[in-house]
């Protein structure tokens, strides 16, 4: 499944520098390891895709149930 998602500038510069491999949302779509983000800046309205390698959904460190933390690695389509 491929899940279309907006995203500022600053944090995709910071994928692009792998400096951050993750990230931190709501947990409305039913994200499954393996599914493909499509990010879209929404500044500038270029678009990139990761793919979900982990999904971190715990409350016992104070995350929000309504959220994950989606580990993301880059994919060549």
């Amino acid at each position: 499944m491929i899940h279309d998602l907006k995203i500022k500038y600053e944090f995709a510069q910071l994928h692009f520098q792998g400096k951050k491999n993750w990230e931190l949302r709501k947990n409305d779509r039913g994200f499954k390891v393996g599914d493909l983000i499509r990010f879209t800046v929404v500044e500038f309205g270029f678009m990139y895709t990761r793919k979900i390698t982990h999904i971190y959904q715990s409350t016992e460190y104070g995350l929000n149930s309504d959220y994950v933390i989606l580990s993301i690695d880059k994919t060549e389509l």
